[in-house]
């Protein structure tokens, strides 16, 4: 089921990245060409895909394990290793719950917000910090579940 979630994330994240080509080359042609004013909206339109966009980005790189990584420590134990692994995620899932429970009243705040030029409602930005942290929320406890049904077979 979450390889399907991550397969629509996956489709979801190149339309918006698609989508977001559409209002910057609006604005790149229209700075161009003399006479031509920028629409103000465009402005909005990439705002609110971008966001969006490196929202799905980031839950997608979290199921594959692809965001960056910084390995400071020697080669560790197998066993230690395993811990530190699971330690990392449970920070993870800590800070990814906060995102989802905080992001639920950030959402909440907006609901009744419009953005400034194009009048459009700001809830549509807000909501991706809690739909992230859910997501993120998912992924990490399939992590989690993985090494944990695993854990024998790492530590050999």
């Amino acid at each position: 089921m979450l390889s399907a979630l991550e397969t629509g994330l996956r489709v979801l994240g190149g339309l918006l990245l698609a989508a977001l080509l559409v209002p910057v080359s609006i604005q790149v042609f229209s700075r161009l060409m003399p006479g031509i004013d920028s629409p103000e909206w465009t402005e909005e339109a990439a705002r609110f895909l971008l966001i969006w966009t490196i929202m799905i980005g980031s839950m997608v790189a979290l199921r594959r394990g692809s965001h960056f990584a910084v390995d400071m420590l020697p080669r560790l134990h197998p066993g230690v290793a395993l811990v530190l692994d699971i330690v990392t995620q449970a920070i993870v899932l800590v800070f990814a719950a906060f995102l989802l429970r905080h992001g639920v009243d950030f959402a909440l705040f907006a609901r009744h917000q419009t953005s400034e030029i194009a009048d459009w409602p700001l809830w549509i930005v807000y909501v991706a910090w809690p739909v992230t942290g859910a997501v993120w929320c998912l992924f990490t406890l399939e992590a989690l579940w993985r090494r944990w049904r695993h854990r024998e077979e790492l530590r050999a």
